[in-house]
Parts: C-alpha cells; sequence; structure tokens
C-alpha cells in the first residue's frame, strides 16, 4: 500500500495545474458580474427617468406653474407685436427723413427760380405735388417765376391757376399747383438736410 504525505502539499516545489474548466468558470462569473452592473446602471437610470418624467407631470399640472407659462406665452406675443410696431416705426422714420431731404432740396431749387419782387406766404408738399401761394407787385414777375419754374425739369404741369389784384394796393396775389420728379438723394445734401452741414 502506498503511504500519502500530507504535507506534500504544502511543499512549494510542487504547483498544481488549474484547469480548463476553472477558467470558463471563472469567464462566466465575470461575465455575469458585468451584466449584473450594467443591469443595476440601466435600472437605476430608467427609476431616475421615471421619477423626473413624474416630477415634470406635476410640475405640468402645477397651477402655479401652468400660469407662469401662459405669462410667458402672453408675453412672447407682445414682445413680437413691440417688434412689429418698431419695425414700421423705423418705416415711417425713413419715410420722413426721405421726404425731409427731398423738400429741402425742393425748397433750394424753387428759392432759386424766384424772383426777388416776390414774397411767399405758403408752401405746401404732398404726394400729388406742390402748392404756392404769395404777393408780387406786379404780373411780370409773377410770370417770370412761372417761367423759371418750368425751365427746372423737375417741375411740370399747370401752374398758375389765380392771379388777382389784391384790394388794399397794388400787389398781386396768385397760386402756383404743380407737380414734381423725386430728385435722387446724395448724401453730402443729406447732411444740409438734417442741420449738419
Amino acid at each position: 500500500m502506498r503511504d500519502f504525505n500530507f504535507f506534500d502539499e504544502l511543499d512549494s516545489g510542487k504547483k498544481k495545474k488549474t484547469s480548463f474548466s476553472t477558467y470558463i468558470i471563472g469567464a462566466f462569473l465575470l461575465l455575469f458580474l458585468a451584466l449584473g452592473l450594467t443591469s443595476h446602471y440601466y435600472l437605476n437610470l430608467v427609476s431616475e427617468l421615471k421619477s423626473d418624467k413624474t416630477a415634470m407631470e406635476n410640475q405640468l399640472n402645477d397651477s402655479a406653474h401652468q400660469a407662469a407659462y401662459e405669462e410667458a406665452l402672453t408675453l412672447s406675443e407682445e414682445i413680437e407685436q413691440v417688434e412689429a410696431e418698431y419695425r414700421e416705426l423705423e418705416e415711417v422714420h425713413m419715410s420722413l427723413l426721405d421726404t425731409r431731404i427731398i423738400s429741402s432740396r425742393l425748397m433750394k431749387e424753387i428759392a432759386m427760380a424766384k424772383p426777388d419782387a416776390i414774397a411767399i406766404r405758403f408752401i405746401s408738399f404732398t404726394r400729388e405735388g406742390i402748392s404756392i401761394e404769395g404777393t408780387s407787385l406786379n404780373k411780370d414777375k409773377i410770370a417770370e417765376f412761372e417761367y423759371n419754374l418750368r425751365g427746372n425739369k423737375r417741375f411740370a404741369g399747370p401752374f398758375i391757376p389765380m392771379i388777382q389784384k389784391m384790394e388794399e394796393g397794388e400787389y398781386y396775389s396768385f397760386s402756383l399747383n404743380f407737380t414734381f420728379y423725386y430728385p435722387e438723394i446724395i448724401p453730402e445734401e443729406e447732411d444740409v438736410a438734417n442741420g449738419q452741414g
């Protein structure tokens, strides 16, 4: 019979060989551990998402939140309306500025055409044309004024619908009505029209 030495296992010189099945079991245990950790992570994530969803639903059902949301919508609509009004005002401002520049240029041209003996009492600029009312010492100066205006290619149309002698003296009252073509706006003239030149 063979004699067994129980201390052989403690002998450092002998090494046990690990079997292939031990490796397979270890790999399965590692895989199972990895799957467990991954499942735990995703279960926690799903749980957090559910709690976030519940919190959001509660917030949406909250009357204070609904009132704040409706107030935000109202403010947004008011902002859009104010922006639209601002754009309209900008357009009106640019139109008024253009009209002022054009009127200033036309005033200069009318002043250059006016003889010295004529006094202008009233000038009106509209889209339809220009109306001038004034007085003069004689009809010849009124005719000269009309002639000078006709010589400017920017002015056209009927000119003198009325000349009449004033009751109190030698003066003549007249009115001129005519149309005009819009002058091109030159930046230097724009500065002059704005009072900067």
